[in-house]
């Protein structure tokens, strides 16, 4: 037992850990089909992870010594406080995201459950508290969620169900001391499901990724009305748009300072693009480009100097390591692929990336989180200089573990989630902390 750690010991019972694959498998069955629910249904019975857990661990850092944080196993990452799943509304688990009240600078997870989104305030993050749940519409449920915020407002989509975009006014959490379930403040019916979400906050526009909207491409809406979806514009020049990080460009290349782009990956389609969106009638393609071997493109996101694009690829392990790969975009309309770095950090599938300074920050399911240094992304050279595994049992490939984890909260704490096994709050050190 370590010296200033408080344990509680929850109880749990019936435990049902329901997958949250972030796409359409390699075998790119469209979700929606009989075909795509018997794949889901698949990866239900064959990758239930062997290791759970039901301890919440709050009260004081556990430090990363000699290879593990208590049982996980970590190289300079410091575990700071675990909410186990039954903690946080049950169920499965999936996307999430943060938010800051400004005005009281408190922190927030938006934890993304098949069943609905828990809140967290993440303020204290030795001690986070639950302070509830906004449940699915109709009550359906989906191991794909998704959810991100524009100013005080959070939207939720779900994929493979009738389910809408719920919208919440974030400010009703503030003084929440009892958990509750809260009711949406609205829901958009225009579309029935989505994939992923992306927002761009400088511009006031959502844009949907897998929906049913526009064959499945990039949707975009006008929030600036924040209660009100307004359809703005529609992409579907490719197969699918599986997720689209979107800015207003201020990169290397001037022509394009203060333009709307978007970078979109598009699965099953293995094109990593780059669209100028700031005509939503008129979207020109800048890009479309791919990696050798591409199989399932399915997201990324560039370097602080916005020179380099580190992109994963769902359905890709390999026995030598799990590959990154890296396109060079300082010329929007002329990326082109550099290489890949296959690591050597075990046969995982790599996942979702964010990048902050010079330090990249993947969830990579059953790896958990990988801190990658950016410095040398220009020869594809992404060596590891940290992790924390939320799967001791395994750094085999297979889709459970970390879907996401969040490099945005103070004081360089990561929020890192597991699915159907809860959320951890860490702090990288070290070589691993961002420089």
């Amino acid at each position: 037992m370590l010296r200033g750690v408080r344990r509680t010991i929850l109880a749990v019972t019936g435990f049902l850990l329901l997958l949250a694959v972030a796409g359409p498998p390699a075998t790119a069955h469209d979700p929606d089909t009989p075909e795509g629910r018997a794949e889901q249904a698949e990866m239900l019975r064959i990758y239930q992870p062997t290791w759970r857990s039901g301890e919440l661990l709050a009260g004081a850092p556990i430090t990363c010594v000699n290879g593990m944080a208590d049982k996980y196993p970590c190289k300079n990452v410091d575990l700071l406080s675990f909410l186990p799943q039954s903690a946080l509304g049950g169920g499965g688990s999936s996307s999430m995201w943060y938010w800051t009240d400004t005005r009281d600078s408190n922190e927030y997870i938006l934890y993304c459950r098949s069943n609905g989104v828990s809140f967290v305030n993440v303020t204290d993050p030795s001690n986070p508290r639950y302070l509830g749940n906004l449940p699915s519409s109709n009550g359906v449920s989906s191991s794909w969620c998704d959810v991100r915020t524009y100013k005080n407002y959070a939207y939720i989509g779900k994929d493979s169900v009738s389910h809408g975009i719920q919208i919440l006014n974030l400010n009703r959490l503030q003084g929440v001391t009892t958990p509750q379930t809260f009711t949406a403040d609205a829901r958009f019916t225009g579309l029935t499901n989505s994939h992923t979400l992306q927002i761009n906050q400088n511009t006031g526009f959502l844009y949907v990724s897998g929906a049913n909207t526009c064959s499945k491409g990039l949707t975009i809406y006008d929030i600036k009305t924040p209660l009100t979806l307004t359809l703005a514009g529609c992409y579907s020049r490719e197969v699918y748009s599986h997720e689209s990080i979107v800015v207003t460009y201020a990169g290397p290349d001037t022509r394009y300072t203060g333009r709307e782009i978007a970078f979109n990956y598009t699965g099953q389609g293995r094109r990593f693009q780059i669209l100028d969106v700031t005509n939503k009638s008129n979207i020109v393609v800048l890009s479309s480009v791919t990696h050798p071997g591409a199989s399932f493109i399915h997201q990324g996101f560039a370097t602080s100097d916005y020179k380099h694009m580190i992109v994963n690829d769902e359905t890709i392990s390999t026995a030598s390591g799990s590959p990154d790969f890296v396109y060079n975009i300082e010329k929007l309309d002329a990326a082109r692929y550099v290489g890949r770095d296959n690591g050597t950090r075990g046969t995982f599938v790599n996942h979702n990336g964010y990048t902050v300074g010079n330090r990249h920050f993947q969830a990579s399911y059953r790896g958990g989180l990988r801190i990658l240094d950016t410095t040398n992304a220009a020869s594809a050279s992404l060596p590891e200089v940290g992790y924390f595994d939320v799967d001791p049992s395994s750094n085999a490939s297979g889709y459970s573990g970390s879907w996401m984890a969040l490099p945005y909260l103070k004081n360089g704490v990561v929020a890192v989630q597991s699915i159907g096994v809860g959320l951890f709050l860490v702090r990288p050190t070290g070589t691993a902390a961002v420089s």
